[in-house]
């Protein structure tokens, strides 16, 4: 499926000897369907088992095309779908409700017809926008882990671990240990800006060190080209890269903002997906080296945020 379409994210599928498990599940329902489709064009084994790597949208907005299947995930994961995920959902439907109301008495009002014309569209975008996600359910693991979880289907032997906090606080892995094949999720970005909206980058700089001893050759990101070994440890350099960057700044007290404004991306990343990622990846590396940097900083030491280093 296109990463542009209704997938957005990456997702796979393991035919085991009675069942078939599914790892992450794209970012529609209809996406969830195209990968059971996917799935039935080679088997007709039920899918028994879904893994979510972790709980963002792209990744578990197709979970209800698999209705008998166990949910499987973090403990954060299921927090962050039944606190965060849902109850946006209902604020942003609730919302589109009151637009809609707000928008057919501005129609009852109006007289020109070139503004009822412009009222009448944005009436049938918020009516379609409501009609797309009246059919979305938030399906959230209950079967959860905050360690690691073995699965036995015949012979094959299926891993599931937390390696770390990272991307999120919960992020999963799948290691299928006979193949070699690790499925990370998004704790790996293949040749793409990683989101680190929810994310603890220099966490998960050290997390990336336990993806890399895992016993696999291939290493199936949350967005990007299945990669090797070598390629997880690019990503690996991207965030080396990264903060090697804002450190300097951050420790001559250098303002958030001048250096979001004057650090570029650098030239080996230029041809890297999701380019618009990079700003938020520099203000999240400063807000963290920043907080480093105040936690070290000893009793008694007076610091000038942004604008001088530590006097004592």
């Amino acid at each position: 499926m296109s990463p542009d379409g209704d997938a957005v994210s990456n997702s796979g599928f393991v035919v085991l000897e009675h069942s078939v498990l599914a790892f992450d599940t794209h970012f529609t329902p209809e996406a969830g369907q195209a990968l059971l489709a996917g799935i039935r064009s080679v088997t007709t084994k039920a899918v028994r088992y879904v893994v979510n790597s972790h709980g963002h949208a792209d990744h578990t907005h197709g979970n209800q095309a698999f209705p008998d299947a166990q949910l499987i995930g973090s403990t954060s994961a299921r927090r962050f779908m039944l606190e965060i995920d849902l109850p946006s959902l209902n604020r942003t439907m609730g919302i589109t409700q009151n637009q809609l109301e707000k928008l057919h008495k501005d129609m009852s009002k109006e007289t020109d017809a070139a503004a009822m014309q412009g009222l009448r569209a944005r009436v049938k975008s918020r009516e379609e926008y409501l009609q797309t996600v009246s059919h979305l359910k938030i399906l959230a693991p209950f079967v959860t882990l905050d360690d690691s979880l073995t699965l036995q289907d015949g012979k094959l032997e299926v891993r599931i671990m937390f390696l770390g906090v990272g991307h999120t606080d919960g992020d999963v892995v799948l290691l299928l240990p006979s193949q070699r094949i690790a499925f990370v999720g998004d704790l790996f970005f293949n040749q793409a800006i990683p989101n680190v909206q929810d994310a603890s980058i220099l966490q998960w700089m050290k997390t990336l060190e336990a993806v890399v001893t895992l016993a696999a050759d291939r290493f199936i990101p949350g967005h990007g080209p299945i990669g090797s070994k070598k390629d997880v440890e690019e990503f690996m350099d991207y965030f080396e890269d990264l903060k090697s960057m804002v450190e300097p700044a951050v420790a001559r007290g250098d303002s958030m903002d001048r250096v979001i404004t004057e650090i570029p991306m650098p030239a080996k990343y230029s041809s890297y997906r999701f380019q618009n990622f990079f700003p938020s990846n520099v203000q999240k590396m400063y807000a963290e080296l920043k907080t480093q940097q105040l936690s070290a900083t000893p009793a008694g030491t007076f610091l000038k945020i942004g604008t001088e280093k530590p006097t004592k």
